[in-house]
């Protein structure tokens, strides 16, 4: 069963969703946390992914599935919030370097004030470098932001869509022209913006979220998360994206499980009219990019609406969508900067530091899967065309309302990984990671297709093949451990 926390952490999740209520106990082994924060991440991590099992399960048995427990356990929930430090091909972590460039950190400003700058794709490291005109070394980058107040660097720099963001207080933040914009916002907006035939359940052959199809452009942690949360449960999930834009490998293929990836350039015509091919017959429809861009390619809801009234439109940003900031870049560092939520975990350390999980990123990504849940009831039962919506602020302000926690820290440990973490042959060769933290009875979740490189799919893009009948998962629990060929490089995290 929950704790007295938990439940309130759900009550808030839960606001304005009108989950149904399952038919069974969610049942929760109240296990030890490792993420060392006052912030309650470990039970922020049990609340969300218990609402997700039991909506999915609710789900699964309006399709003819029968009713089936949900279990989850705390300390697997919380290290789903760090799950890329936990992902290996053939042994060897892979490299996310990149977060750690020497000017993604806290830096003094003239005015006493520290500022996080977020560089890990390439043009957006050259653009503040070249803006701050020294090279990416700790000790000239300091240098060079002492000659700054803090409010001209963040101002500057995100008018040249760059991305930085100076502590604030949550009182300050608060105060805040943007923080007052999306302070009385849920954590996840549903939104009805019109009418259309409701979709019923149909039944399903073996999985709960079978013959749900979902369009994916998202990119780095907290849109992808949506869709492979949704696959693991069997959705049918196609991830789009730019061929040339940045990126992040290791984040890339993480979030790839379960996914047809496909390179799609919006830019091109005909591949504008094949994303179109794809938005007619689905139901999700996922964008995680700078909000109002996908609208200027004629991808907004409105537009795609015209062509499929059923689709669900879900947009996953950093700041909110009202408000001065709401075309603001941002990352999970700037976001927990600007909101204060950097602040609270690190009042009693000295110096800012980060919350060590990616709270925003996962925890928003875990947002937009249960509003799309949420999202796919209503749809059955009263129709209409929905937008759901969840940010990394929005999320942090959520955390910032459960940050009691005292608990000891209990590190990682190789018997965790052991008991943790599973393998799955790919065509990238051995991926080992986090197994899902969602156990329901009866389905597991699982993914056929494993983590693979970002457009692999994109001679074979379609929907399909359907799921005829269960199987048992193919990925098994990890060996690399107790072979001794696993490589570890500090298990980056923040």
């Amino acid at each position: 069963m929950y704790s007295q926390r938990q439940k309130e952490i759900l009550a808030a999740i839960a606001q304005g969703l009108n989950l149904p209520q399952h038919s069974s106990p969610v049942h929760v082994d109240q296990t030890p946390g490792y993420v060392d924060s006052p912030i309650e991440v470990h039970d922020f991590a049990v609340a969300l992914m218990g609402a997700i099992g039991a909506t999915i399960a609710s789900i699964g048995e309006s399709r003819g599935l029968g009713a089936q427990q949900v279990r989850i356990d705390r300390r697997h929930a919380g290290l789903l919030f760090n799950e890329i430090a936990y992902f290996f091909q053939s042994g060897w972590q892979f490299d996310i370097s990149a977060v750690h460039t020497a000017v993604n950190n806290f830096y003094r400003t003239r005015d006493g004030r520290r500022i996080f700058f977020n560089g890990a794709y390439q043009h957006l490291r050259d653009g503040i470098l070249r803006y701050l005109d020294c090279p990416n070394e700790r000790e000239a980058i300091a240098k060079s932001v002492a000659r700054f107040d803090a409010q001209t660097l963040e101002d500057e720099l995100s008018a040249l869509g760059l991305c930085a963001a100076f502590l604030r207080s949550p009182e300050e933040w608060r105060a805040h022209p943007q923080g007052r914009a999306i302070g009385d916002t849920p954590p996840i907006e549903l939104i009805r913006q019109g009418d259309a035939a409701p979709v019923p359940f149909t039944p399903a052959a073996a999985r709960p979220l079978e013959r749900l199809r979902v369009l994916d452009f998202t990119h780095v942690v907290a849109g992808p998360t949506i869709g492979k949360l949704l696959a693991e449960h069997g959705a049918d999930v196609i991830h789009c994206r730019n061929p040339y834009l940045d990126h992040i490998l290791g984040f890339d293929i993480d979030t790839s499980f379960g996914k047809k990836t496909a390179y799609i350039d919006l830019r091109a015509d005909a591949d504008r009219a094949r994303a179109l091919d794809l938005v007619r017959d689905c139901d999700v429809f996922v964008q995680g990019f700078r909000w109002g861009s996908l609208a200027k390619r004629g991808f907004g809801p409105q537009e795609l609406w015209r062509i499929n009234p059923r689709l669900i439109y879900v947009e996953v940003n950093a700041y909110g969508f009202q408000g001065p900031w709401a075309e603001r870049r941002g990352w999970e560092q700037l976001a927990q900067a600007a909101t204060g939520l950097a602040a609270m975990h690190s009042a009693e350390l000295g110096e800012p530091a980060l919350i060590p999980a990616y709270f925003n990123d996962y925890g928003s990504g875990c947002l937009g899967a249960l509003g799309v849940l949420a999202a796919v009831l209503r749809r059955a039962e009263e129709g209409g065309r929905w937008i759901v919506r969840a940010s990394l602020a929005r999320t942090a302000m959520l955390g910032m309302r459960f940050a009691a926690n005292a608990e000891a820290p209990i590190p990682i440990s190789q018997d965790d990984l052991n008991h943790y973490l599973v393998d799955q042959d790919s065509p990238l060769g051995l991926l080992t990671r986090v197994v899902p933290a969602i156990q329901l009875e009866k389905t597991p979740p699982y993914v056929d297709r494993a983590g693979s490189f970002p457009g692999s799919s994109t001679l074979d893009i379609g929907w399909g093949p359907e799921a005829v009948a269960a199987h048992a998962p193919p990925h098994r629990p990890t060996s690399i451990f107790r072979r001794g060929v696993a490589h570890l490089r500090g298990r980056q995290i923040l």
